[in-house]
């Protein structure tokens, strides 16, 4: 039942007692008046205190119910990005989050570099999968091994995997000045378990730059975010409008080396890297 019926019960039972008590009152005039109250009005009274005590007893169980739907009924001002979900994201960021598959156009001549391959392999054979930190090496890996290509030099990557990655192009050490979110782009989050709440994180940090680029008056707001565990990976993009698309899940054997699979994983994340230096103009409101 919503808080307005609830209201509306309790309004009528303060109506009810209302009531009672003006009966128990002109009971209680008549027997001043008359020396008495014959036995009738003394059963009536009796059955009016009665049902006073009942509607008051009942006022009180409406009015600890109402204190707790309200409670219920009032949103948080704000949540964590780790409790975030579609409805949220969108009444915060203005991010449409309707379902909406992305498929990345893909370049099939790009491929890692040749010491992508046997760093992969030692990570596999060395690092503790157990914690979201030995998964991180994973992603340090395909991000380190794209953003150095010679395609991307001249510009240098900001940022942290767990969180964001973004252009540095304002001269900032990025040792001791952390660049502002707006300067950011991509979101990575990495992960141990898979689940949906893991993907609507990922979808609200990626929004929340958005709304951040948004905010600062940027002419280009695209981002895009990462989700990864190492073996699972899925990419969401948030274009001009603030639409939210997503591709499906990729799958990656992290014992063997499956050259497709691998370079599957390694084009999106190309590709994404690619639109983020593509969409920065140096020198202007980017």
């Amino acid at each position: 039942m919503p808080t307005a019926a609830y209201l509306a019960k309790l309004n009528s039972i303060e109506a009810e007692i209302k009531d009672e008590k003006m009966k128990v009152a002109e009971l209680k005039k008549n027997a001043k008046r008359n020396g008495g109250l014959t036995p009738a009005e003394e059963v009536e009274l009796e059955s009016c205190e009665d049902t006073l005590t009942d509607l008051k007893q009942s006022r009180k169980d409406w009015i600890e119910l109402i204190g707790i739907q309200t409670q219920r009924d009032i949103k948080p001002e704000s949540k964590s990005f780790k409790d975030s979900d579609a409805e949220w994201t969108r009444s915060v960021t203005g991010v449409n989050t309707e379902y909406r598959k992305w498929t990345p156009p893909l370049d099939d001549n790009v491929r890692p570099t040749e010491a992508f391959k046997a760093q992969f392999e030692d990570i596999a054979k060395f690092v503790h999968m157990k914690n979201k930190s030995g998964r991180r090496f994973f992603l340090n890996l395909f991000l380190l091994d794209i953003v150095t290509r010679v395609e991307f030099n001249g510009r240098k990557i900001s940022g942290i995997v767990d969180y964001t990655v973004g252009l540095n192009t304002k001269g900032l050490d990025m040792f001791d000045i952390a660049p502002p979110k707006e300067l950011h782009l991509i979101v990575t989050e990495a992960k141990v378990d898979w689940g949906t709440q893991d993907f609507w994180q990922c979808v609200a940090e990626t929004a929340t730059l958005y709304k951040a680029r948004k905010d600062a008056g940027k002419t280009k707001c695209s981002v895009w975010g990462v989700l990864s565990n190492a073996k699972l990976w899925q990419f969401v993009f948030i274009n001009e409008d603030g639409i939210l698309s997503q591709t499906g899940e990729f799958t990656l054997n992290l014992y063997v080396y499956d050259d497709d699979e691998i370079s599957k994983v390694y084009r999106v994340l190309y590709y994404v890297v690619k639109c983020c230096f593509d969409s920065h103009t140096p020198n202007s409101t980017e």
